[in-house]
């Protein structure tokens, strides 16, 4: 199971869910359509600016005989770092200008839906070497 799109629909659904749960304990009104589409915004985002940088915590170009330290602050500092900032611009930016009345609930569900998606990635062995990316 390390197919890109089925954990961001994963995340997606699972962030969805956390959010009805909220709406039922908090007694809250919450737009669960508004929600929906900005998780999808933001997981989607997400992917695409952490491809564009290059994130995948089994390739790199830091030498093999460099410290630990280096590739962990390459690959999960560096190039994750910069894939979240930038996710989190994009929607601000977005957010801002196309739903200015909502904008804690759009920068809310596209930032913990993108982060849902890192976890549920990182949980289900979705950023582990395979066959066809075997670490550098």
């Amino acid at each position: 199971m390390h197919s890109r799109k089925l954990h961001a629909l994963i995340a997606v659904a699972l962030f969805l869910l956390a959010a009805t749960v909220y709406v039922s304990l908090s007694a809250k009104t919450v737009d669960l359509w508004r929600v929906a589409l900005w998780s999808l915004v933001g997981v989607s985002s997400y992917m695409l600016l952490s491809q564009l940088f290059g994130f995948d915590p089994h390739r790199t170009r830091i030498a093999a005989c460099a410290p630990a330290y280096m590739h962990y602050v390459d690959r999960w500092e560096l190039r994750l770092g910069q894939a979240t900032l930038s996710m989190l611009g994009i929607v601000v930016v977005t957010a801002s200008l196309f739903d200015a009345e909502h904008f804690v609930t759009a920068v809310v569900s596209g930032t913990l839906s993108a982060w849902t998606y890192f976890a549920f990635r990182l949980y289900v062995g979705g950023y582990r070497a395979s066959a066809a990316h075997p670490r550098a």
